[in-house]
């Protein structure tokens, strides 16, 4: 999908952006660029209370059949709780995680994740070694001392990108702050080869979609 000048810059929208998610939602977005070994999943109650969240129960049907491209997931939550949502790729490669768009309150949004450090302003997309957010589920505090001063939720979704360096493909953590009204969050998530990896180069997408 070709996004237009400036519209890859960090929390950029635009009607690329727009294309981008009404080609998704219509189903006509070109298949061959979707991973289908990294799909959605609930966090584990451990895992979301440690994150300052609570645990969610609810069915995701899986997205790739037919014309449904996203993964869906719908679920109660009370106003001013989070929700942790978490993809897992089964598979080494594509890598790492580059960029992604997210949509809470307002348009989509096209992001990077960045390392950030102390001190800095908020991102909505944040980049951990993923050994420190493993740490993070074991510990208390690291969510509030280490997380949230820097993750941005005033859109209603945020990213953390769980970086494994070249060992294996990076996780996702979507975090997703529960408003008033009945919302529908959306991310699309794209992986790309890592500078180390010398297979051929690929560029590839997938989608996330949920509301509550």
């Amino acid at each position: 999908m070709r996004l237009k000048v400036g519209e890859a810059s960090d929390g950029a929208s635009g009607p690329g952006l727009d294309r981008l998610e009404a080609s998704l939602d219509k189903g006509d977005f070109p298949k061959a660029v979707l991973l289908y070994d990294r799909h959605l999943q609930a966090a584990r109650e451990a895992l979301a209370v440690a994150w300052g969240g609570v645990p969610v129960r609810a069915e995701i049907q899986r997205g790739g059949d037919s014309k449904n491209l996203w993964d869906e997931v719908r679920w109660e939550g009370k106003p001013g709780e989070h929700s942790v949502w978490v993809v897992v790729p089964e598979g080494r490669r594509p890598q790492e995680l580059v960029r992604m768009a997210l949509k809470g309150n307002g348009p989509m949004r096209h992001f990077r994740p960045y390392a950030v450090p102390g001190g800095a302003r908020k991102l909505d997309a944040l980049r951990f070694p993923q050994s420190f957010l493993w740490t993070g589920e074991e510990e208390s505090g690291v969510w509030q001392k280490h997380i949230a001063p820097l993750l941005d939720l005033s859109r209603g979704i945020g990213v953390l990108v769980g970086d494994q360096m070249q060992f294996s493909a990076d996780r996702a953590y979507i975090i997703v702050s529960h408003g008033a009204e009945p919302t529908t969050y959306k991310a699309v998530l794209a992986w790309n080869r890592r500078d180390l990896d010398k297979e051929s180069p690929s560029f590839i997408i997938i989608g996330r979609r949920a509301r509550h």
